[in-house]
């Protein structure tokens, strides 16, 4: 597939949020330009301040509904690329249909209109690890590759009643929108060669991140909410803390933000990437880590002490569970960036918005 190459328009949606906020700034200091998509106007007031200083070479386009039929059409004019963010990231749903709707029909119509857009070479997608976890490999025995998938969660998100609904809701929504991902391309594909047209003429390359911390380019008005990875950190940097210990078991997988914006930028011009799922994934640790490292920068604050009991977000196997990621690895030219980085660059900005009393409302 044709590379992407700087001065190209890249398509970020939900240019708002952690990850796409970071993409953008990575892509633009690249030398792309970028159009990011948001759901209102106002909600782009924070990101088009961030990233001001890249002029008109940064641009908002507003898209209300991303299920609506059509939503992208002008969004995506023009665009070489396009790197696919928005989806639900809260863990609160209730119901399966909150997320799937939004995160399968969003992706499906994206693709859709990408498809009639003939100046797209690439769709790269923003998946989950939680897509690559409770696989059917015994993970004792395995090391899981991009080939491997999750296949529990859809299960799981039949029991209304478990405690964390929530968050295999999440995991599924993820889940299923990159399963249907990858189904349309390779049905389109299928037409194609039965009719022997280029009906799709883009390639599809998919991130599977883990907790992204680091710096932020997003606003907050407020504490960021405890079933969001910035709120994971928060919890332990907060005054007063909103944990009473930080769990130790080294179950954790964690990604600094700007890695997964370096993937999205070098996937860009790298053949490699093309039809590749990539495993996202800088270290796998623990909160008990995190709150060392935040002990020893901030020795003011009342960073909650290591507590073996304290409960712990965890899946089958996550003690011992091995990744390949070795295509990540290689697009980052061979090294990750560090837990201490992640947690210091995005704890730093929380207490930076803290101090303020938090971003004021546009």
């Amino acid at each position: 597939m044709p590379s992407v190459e700087p001065g190209s328009l890249v398509i970020v949606t939900g240019v708002n949020g952690h990850i796409a906020s970071a993409t953008a700034l990575r892509l633009l200091q690249k030398g792309y330009r970028v159009r990011g998509t948001v759901r209102s106007e106002r909600s782009a007031g924070y990101v088009k301040k961030e990233l001001a200083s890249f002029g008109n070479n940064f641009e908002i386009a507003v898209v209300p509904d991303i299920v609506a039929p059509g939503a992208f059409a002008d969004a995506i004019k023009g665009a070489s690329a396009i790197v696919h963010v928005a989806s639900p990231v809260t863990m609160d749903a209730k119901k399966p249909e909150e997320q799937f709707v939004p995160a399968v029909d969003g992706t499906i119509n994206l693709l859709e209109t990408a498809k009639k857009e003939k100046g797209i070479k690439k769709v790269l997608f923003t998946g989950s690890i939680g897509s690559v976890v409770m696989t059917a490999k015994d993970p004792t025995k395995e090391i899981i590759t991009p080939d491997d998938w999750n296949v529990y969660t859809e299960q799981l998100v039949q029991n209304l009643d478990d405690p964390l609904i929530g968050f295999h809701i999440y995991v599924g929504s993820k889940l299923a929108a990159e399963k249907a991902a990858w189904k349309f391309v390779e049905e389109e594909k299928a037409s194609s060669a039965a009719w022997m047209l280029a009906i799709v003429d883009f390639s599809l390359t998919v991130l599977l991140p883990a907790v992204a911390l680091g710096p932020i380019h997003k606003d907050m008005t407020g504490p960021p909410r405890q079933d969001v990875s910035l709120g994971w950190l928060y919890d332990y940097i907060a005054d007063p803390p909103r944990k009473d210990g930080a769990p130790t078991a080294e179950i954790t997988l964690f990604v600094h933000v700007y890695d997964i914006a370096d993937l999205f930028v070098a996937s860009l011009t790298s053949p490699e990437a093309d039809g590749q799922r990539i495993i996202t994934l800088g270290t796998k640790s623990s909160y008990a880590a995190v709150a060392d490292i935040l002990r020893k920068a901030y020795p003011n604050r009342k960073v909650p002490p290591a507590d073996p009991n304290a409960p712990a977000m965890a899946f089958p196997g996550a003690e011992v569970i091995r990744f390949d990621t070795s295509l990540g690895t290689k697009l980052l030219g061979g090294k990750w960036r560090s837990l201490e980085d992640m947690v210091l660059s995005g704890a730093k900005d929380l207490i930076e918005k803290e101090s303020k009393g938090w971003d004021k409302s546009e």
